[in-house]
């Protein structure tokens, strides 16, 4: 290059010093030593200029290139821990985030966040990284208690959000701006990722593509992982299914019965310091198969020597081998091996201990299988163990919606009944007898409903969910018909598939209630309820041709009915609303995502 510029510069030189002459001796009536000593400076002077203007263009587009190479770099780099980090990852959550990582390295973002999508495509609880303010947190929790919000983020096209974007609250002024993208696995979208900044967020074609790239390759992660979560539970429920799911421990002897015969050696043993927790078994639990065949007895190691070598697990989370085992001053075992009982990143909940004279070392394929092994028995615990937990979290969910029950109806009519009651004590002293007639009536029609209120929710509580809504919703009403002499219509249009038995149980539970006010209040000759589809929601009205109402006219057992199918509808995501007038009847309406139904 400098070579290059020289002989530039020796031409240019020469070329003006030739140019410069002939026209300052023709031109001009001076000497022609004069005219080519003037020629020679202003050339020389022009050709300095020159070469400085080129070197510096050459110096700015140098400057310009080495950039691009930083960011190729860098890309290559990145891409490099990134792959190394989702290699190691033995979870979606690690996967996640060195995504936000990755992500906000590159782009020079101050923070981020994924938002993840269930099966149903409703939201779940976000995953933040970097900066994140606070209030952008606390700004997802709110908006998206809404359907409308979940539907207006899923559908934005632009994925850069400015200011109005529902991720940007108005309320602060940092950041500024966000880039959505959007992660895909097993062909549908798992949530989104959003990189706050501070500043202007520019993104190049370049920075666009490799970012799309990086999160593809993300996508292509949590499948693989989440089908590996697939298999882990396969072999779960076959191994649960092997045996009586009360007893344990008559899998824990095949498996160990299974491993001594295998491997030839003088005893397999289980030791779990803990045992099996919450009345499976007793604490610690120990057991363990010898050799049938032995002249001699097999000696097996004591529950101090056992706690040693538990303790020495415990702390490394490795296997233990010893060789020429001798206690008190006698030989023992030539070989001794100990493996945790380990599945996947947990602390190790007891030993697996072999033990032979028979046998000089324990070949490495022999150790690998003894590992995987150790890691089924340690599924197996970990299932009888999930199983209780299971067994006593339905139980107290079950206790949950009883309490609910008793809470929306029995007591709210008892604190009724003991208010007109201390009325009527009222009324007898001071001789009101027309007034404690009326409310002694009003207590019987109260009793009344009380009566049929607890005929239904036994009723309820005997009765098993159909697979369909519409036949729910047909016994329900016929229910209605028989006990309020009340004409019901039903009608159920455009609805394709059902909703989970969880969320089917709480909207039926509101349709009793809304039909349960219609019998108590509405003085009503005719109910329809009414279930469609529109617009991406299911839509379920009560409607009835009663008396109506005002809102600050309900009395307090009405308004705690309302409060109890409003907090009923928002368990399920549901927007609920109730309109009425003086002699126009009641509309009691919900609206819910169709993304909860089940499709059949």
């Amino acid at each position: 290059m400098d070579r290059e510029l020289l002989r530039a510069r020796y031409a240019t030189f020469a070329a003006l010093s030739l140019v410069f002459s002939i026209y300052l001796i023709t031109a001009l009536p001076w000497h022609a030593v004069l005219s080519v000593v003037v020629a020679l400076t202003t050339s020389a002077l022009l050709t300095a200029v020159l070469e400085f203007w080129l070197r510096l263009s050459l110096r700015r587009a140098s400057l310009r290139e080495v950039p691009s190479e930083q960011g190729g770099a860098q890309q290559i780099q990145a891409v490099l821990a990134f792959q190394k980090k989702v290699l190691g990852a033995f979870s979606e959550r690690e996967v996640l985030e060195s995504v936000l990582d990755t992500g906000c390295g590159l782009l020079d973002a101050g923070g981020a966040s994924f938002l993840p999508y269930d099966e149903f495509g409703q939201t779940l609880p976000t995953l933040m990284f970097g900066k994140v303010p606070v209030s952008a947190l606390e700004n997802w929790s709110n908006r998206l208690a809404s359907p409308e919000t979940r539907q207006v983020c899923k559908a934005c096209k632009a994925m850069h959000g400015k200011t109005g974007c529902v991720l940007l609250p108005e309320e602060i002024s940092s950041p500024s701006e966000v880039l959505c993208f959007p992660i895909h696995s097993a062909g549908r979208q798992v949530g989104i990722v959003n990189y706050f900044f501070d500043r202007p967020a520019e993104l190049s074609a370049d920075q666009g593509q490799f970012m799309v790239s990086l999160l593809d390759f993300a996508g292509q992660a949590v499948e693989i992982l989440r089908l590996r979560d697939q298999e882990m539970a396969a072999l779960r429920y076959l191994q649960t299914a092997t045996g009586p799911k009360s007893d344990i421990s008559d899998l824990f002897n095949n498996l160990l019965d299974n491993v001594q015969k295998a491997l030839d050696t003088d005893f397999a043993l289980l030791y779990i310091p803990g045992g099996i927790r919450d009345g499976i078994a007793a604490t610690p639990l120990l057991l363990s198969k010898t050799r049938r065949d032995s002249a001699t007895p097999v000696e097996t190691p004591d529950l101090t020597f056992l706690d040693g070598i538990w303790k020495s697990v415990l702390v490394s989370g490795q296997s233990i081998s010893l060789e020429n085992v001798t206690l008190n001053r006698r030989e023992m075992w030539k070989v001794f091996l100990a493996v945790p009982l380990l599945w996947q990143d947990s602390t190790p909940a007891g030993i697996l201990v072999l033990g032979s004279n028979n046998i000089q070392t324990f070949a490495e394929r022999q150790r690998a299988l003894l590992e995987t092994i150790a890691a089924q028995a340690a599924l197996l615990l970990q299932n009888a163990r999930l199983m209780v937990q299971l067994e006593y979290q339905a139980v107290v969910d079950e206790r949950t919606r009883l309490a609910r029950e008793i809470h929306d109806g029995l007591a709210q009519t008892l604190a009724f009944l003991k208010i007109q009651a201390a009325q009527m004590q009222n009324y007898l002293s001071r001789g009101e007898t027309e007034r404690l007639t009326s409310t002694l009536q009003a207590s019987y029609r109260t009793l009344s409903d009380a009566y049929l209120d607890a005929r239904q929710a036994i009723d309820n509580l005997r009765r098993v969910p159909s697979s369909s809504l519409r036949d729910w919703l047909g016994e329900v009403l016929a229910d209605f018909r028989e006990s309020a002499g009340i004409k019901a219509e039903l009608t159920v249009f455009d609805v394709s598939g059902d909703f989970p038995p969880t969320v089917q149980a709480q909207l039926i539970r509101i349709v009793q209630e809304a039909l349960s006010n219609v019998r108590k209040h509405a003085q009503a000759g005719e109910v329809i309820v009414r279930v469609h589809e529109h617009d991406g929601y299911i839509l379920l009205e009560v409607r009835d041709n009663g008396v109506g109402f005002l809102s600050d006219t309900l009395d307090v057992a009405s308004r705690y009915g309302l409060r109890g199918m409003r907090e009923r509808s928002e368990m399920i995501g549901a927007d609920f609303q109730v309109s009425s007038q003086p002699n126009q009847g009641t509309l009691v309406s919900l609206r819910l995502p169709a993304s909860l139904k089940e499709n059949v």
